[in-house]
């Protein structure tokens, strides 16, 4: 099935407009994010567009101002897999939930999705925009240097086209042909005319998404087509053919598979602005005065003298012997090659680089250094706090973005590939939540079984036969816990990206630890009282702490266990026989 036109030529156009045509923004604001990104990759990299030896033939020095903020706003918008939560909604299953979130950070810790979350942190301020391509339910990140988009479009769904390069040796080819599926005589179609290339050393695949005309109908389809083959031309040099390529495969899709994430978006432009593109005029400046003053300081190592005295022809260095006297008709004198710039050259340093703070929101605190000598301690609190708040908008809009990619990418993957039976571990405050929500259905089971025999314990009795359940279950510091096939099947949940508290001081957090453990201290009641829970809720999250990393919701109160004695219990309670289950938890794994 052939294409209706010259693909491989609109391919070749459409990369062509890229690289070389400018959008308008606005009236006098152009853009072209071909030249953007590379300059992003030079000046981020210490490097020159022109090169590093000026028209002098003297080396030029890159004084780089936009590493170290980038690395602030890596730093200041950064969370973790700990920070996503999984909440049960109406009709849910709360215990299904817990279990799911559990699974969940595992599944993510073994397929290292902590590395690309920090990948996407890492890379977003330098470039504003990181794209991620979903290949069999797993992100890679997508390198843009070989992304072609249509520059003026909103987002990726928007634009007209998306295209990938790929570079491919031969065996590479070969492989990601079977792979793919591709039609064989087609690869090897590919292979030949590869190979009778004279410049190319890899093959150019592209893949494009996009609307395109085949057999007469306007759809949207991928399409891979490889980029070989040379033009044919006569003996008198005139073009006879130009090269086709060969198409690969050609699907009809619904949507394409990349996520993208922005820093800040400008209306009229796909891509995003990042810390570099920002700081692309402070930067040209404090290189031009870096410049300036190391060729001024190649002078003050020269050392040359001077004299009226037309008879005087001798090097001082050399022809002069140490303590002869000189006999000259003028004086000799040093030449003087100090710069009397040093002030002026300064006040430009310094004023570029507010410049730069101002811009990135680098101020000193931010970065971890003091403030100036006699700034109020208000002042600085009240820019650390307007910093923060600007950092936190951002982390917000990403988490949002990267909620909707684990709503519709990593979660379905995750039960996906969790949907058979398997056994998850659980230690420290994972265990002892286990042990609080399982508790109470373990006690009832116990005092059903009494019931059954004929004898219904009354409270105390209850409350025993509650600890005694706890002590069993908190035998062992682990639990080997057997998920059945299909567990998560169905459950209601909700995804939520708890980042409260991520800029908080340490200091803030012991401090608010402290007070909590005070007032626990001081009205143990605080526990158990609603009203005061609620105080204490309060206290955790103003100082930047999770409530449930503290306070256990499901936990009943155990007021009762300081007024029952074990050894006054008597015998005619009998100690509880904990489920199948949980009795193999400690040979083997328990079941959910």
């Amino acid at each position: 099935m052939e294409t209706d036109t010259n693909f491989l030529k609109q391919l070749n156009q459409e990369i062509e407009d890229f690289k070389n045509k400018n959008i308008q923004v606005v009236e006098n604001l152009s853009f072209n994010q071909y030249q953007t990104v590379n300059t992003i990759f030079l000046y981020h990299n210490s490097k020159f567009s022109s090169g590093d030896i000026d028209n002098e033939g003297d080396r030029k020095y890159f004084f780089n101002i936009n590493r170290n903020p980038c690395k602030v706003f890596t730093k200041a918008i950064d969370f973790d897999t700990k920070n996503i939560r999984l909440l049960t909604v109406g009709g849910g299953d709360i215990l299904k939930t817990w279990f799911m979130e559990r699974d969940l950070k595992f599944w993510m810790r073994d397929q290292q999705f902590g590395k690309t979350l920090n990948r996407i942190f890492r890379e977003l301020p330098i470039f504003g925009t990181v794209v991620l391509k979903v290949v069999d339910g797993k992100p890679e990140f997508v390198d843009l240097r070989n992304f072609v988009v249509s520059q003026s479009a909103d987002s990726l769904d928007d634009a007209s086209y998306i295209i990938e390069k790929h570079l491919f040796t031969v065996p590479q080819f070969r492989k990601v042909a079977k792979d793919m599926g591709w039609d064989k005589s087609a690869v090897e179609k590919t292979i030949e005319e590869f190979r009778n290339m004279k410049k190319e050393n890899r093959i150019r695949v592209f893949e494009r998404y996009g609307e395109t005309l085949k057999d007469g109908e306007w759809k949207y389809r991928k399409i891979y087509w490889a980029d070989v083959g040379e033009d044919e031309y006569d003996q008198y040099e005139q073009l006879v053919a130009e090269k086709q390529g060969v198409e690969l495969s050609t699907t009809e899709v619904d949507s394409h598979p990349y996520w993208e994430f922005h820093k800040d978006k400008i209306p009229g432009r796909w891509l995003g602005v990042g810390v570099v593109e920002e700081l692309f005029e402070p930067q040209i400046r404090q290189n031009e005065l870096a410049n300036i003053q190391a060729k001024a300081s190649y002078w003050l190592g020269w050392v040359g003298f001077q004299t009226r005295d037309p008879g005087f022809n001798r090097n001082l260095k050399s022809g002069v012997q140490n303590g002869e006297v000189l006999g000259v008709d003028s004086e000799i004198t040093r030449i003087n090659v100090e710069s009397q710039n040093s002030p002026y050259f300064n006040q430009e340093y310094v004023k570029w680089q507010q410049n730069r703070d101002e811009l990135t929101f680098s101020n000193d605190p931010i970065q971890g250094e003091r403030s100036p000598a006699g700034t109020p301690l208000g002042s600085t609190q009240l820019a650390i706090g307007q910093t923060l708040a600007y950092f936190e908008g951002i982390q917000e809009e990403i988490a949002m973005d990267i909620k909707e990619m684990l709503y519709e990418v990593i979660i379905p993957q995750f039960e996906k590939e969790r949907t058979h039976e398997h056994v998850i571990r659980l230690v420290g405050q994972d265990l002892d939540k286990y042990i609080a929500m399982v508790e109470n259905t373990l006690v009832n089971e116990e005092v059903i079984r009494q019931a059954v025999k004929g004898r219904l314990p009354n409270e105390e009795e209850k409350e025993i036969i509650r600890l005694a359940v706890n002590e069993s279950l908190k035998k062992d510091r682990e639990m080997l816990v057997t998920v059945p096939k299909g567990f998560y099947k169905n459950v209601k949940y909700d995804v939520d990206i708890d980042i409260t508290g991520e800029s908080i001081d340490t200091r803030v957090r012991n401090a608010t630890h402290f007070a909590i453990l005070q007032a626990i201290t001081a009205d143990p009641t605080m526990l158990q009282d609603p009203s005061k829970r609620k105080i204490l809720y309060g206290i955790a999250e103003d100082g930047g702490i999770n409530p449930m990393e503290l306070f256990d919701a499901n936990t009943s109160p155990q007021s009762a266990l300081s007024q029952v004695s074990p050894q006054g219990a008597g015998g005619g309670v009998s100690a509880p026989a904990l489920n199948n289950a949980l009795q193999g938890s400690r040979q083997g794994a328990a079941t959910v």
